[in-house]
């Protein structure tokens, strides 16, 4: 037990009180030392009782509520600031990890030190063997971003492997020294929707690894129809949050061929917005989304 390294697994949530409640029962689930492990709930600003059925059930558990909500971006900072051990495990609330995932991240961080952030392969709870994705990598030029494995039926290949990525979704651990000395994520200016894989970058370019661990799976409760998930809320983050990271991170020739390849974002925004249930706040969503990314927008904006 004492060779186990204290864990801080940080969940960021909002209005999820029942899939949080299964989430952490199935962190409690782990094959990792309990006593080990830090449970830590930044929730922001949840109204559907939340904070009242979290401490009620699990007391134990570290809470940090905002008062206002703020988005996920600061969620994960506050996340980090307040976590006592130098290992963070973000999961999202609406997943169920596997029991030996966190064992298996904490294994391969300990064993490769030049590994910021590595995360498990990422399945669909309602089809625990179709893969949603195993981390993304960015197209050279376009700069597109590509998911690994998407939609593939797991048949055993990714066992023992570990992947070299530019960014991972949902569900991931880093190294807390990196995060403060990447700067963590600038909230107002990245609230939501890429904001982990600006951090991930971050560290990246500080010379460590992003991976993804072909042998820790978690388990996403969202539909595999990717399409029922946007909303204009989603759509304008998507593209002012896409076009304010390269504007950030990349080399200035990287940032001009994606500058190039912006109509292929327009087009493709357009078109899921012409096929949402809101079509015209949505298509409003992706101008708007578009225009405030390059001007570099700061702040929350809901749409």
């Amino acid at each position: 037990m004492n060779d186990h390294p204290l864990v801080s697994v940080v969940i960021p949530t909002y209005n999820r009180k029942n899939k949080l409640i299964r989430l952490i029962d199935s962190i409690l689930q782990s094959d990792y030392p309990k006593e080990k492990l830090e449970i830590i709930v930044v929730d922001d600003a949840s109204t559907d009782g939340t904070y009242e059925e979290i401490k009620k059930r699990f007391p134990w558990v570290k809470y940090v509520r905002h008062k206002n909500e703020t988005l996920i971006a600061k969620s994960r900072n506050d996340g980090i600031l307040v976590a006592s051990s130098e290992l963070i495990f973000f999961v999202d609330d609406d997943n169920v990890i596997d029991r030996n995932c966190i064992k298996t991240l904490v294994n391969v961080m300990l064993e490769h030190p030049d590994i910021g952030v590595a995360g498990p392969v990422t399945y669909y709870l309602e089809k625990p063997d179709i893969i949603q994705y195993a981390g993304a990598i960015y197209a050279k030029f376009t700069r597109t971003t590509k998911f690994l494995f998407h939609k593939m039926k797991d048949n055993g290949f990714l066992k023992g492997k570990i992947i070299d990525v530019d960014g991972i979704a949902n569900s991931f651990m880093l190294r807390k020294s990196l995060a403060i000395r990447a700067g963590l994520i600038p909230w107002k200016r990245i609230p939501w929707n890429g904001e982990d894989g600006y951090l991930q970058y971050k560290i990246k370019k500080l010379g460590y690894r992003v991976v993804i661990i072909g042998d820790a799976k978690t388990y996403h409760d969202i539909p595999i129809d990717s399409k029922s998930k946007y909303n204009p809320m989603r759509i304008y983050y998507a593209l002012r949050s896409k076009i304010i990271f390269h504007k950030d991170l990349d080399e200035k020739i990287q940032f001009l061929s994606f500058i190039i390849s912006l109509p292929i974002y327009i087009i493709w925004y357009l078109y899921i917005a012409i096929c949402s249930k809101e079509k015209i706040k949505c298509i409003k969503a992706s101008i708007e989304g578009f225009i405030d990314g390059l001007l570099g927008k700061k702040g929350i904006k809901y749409v």
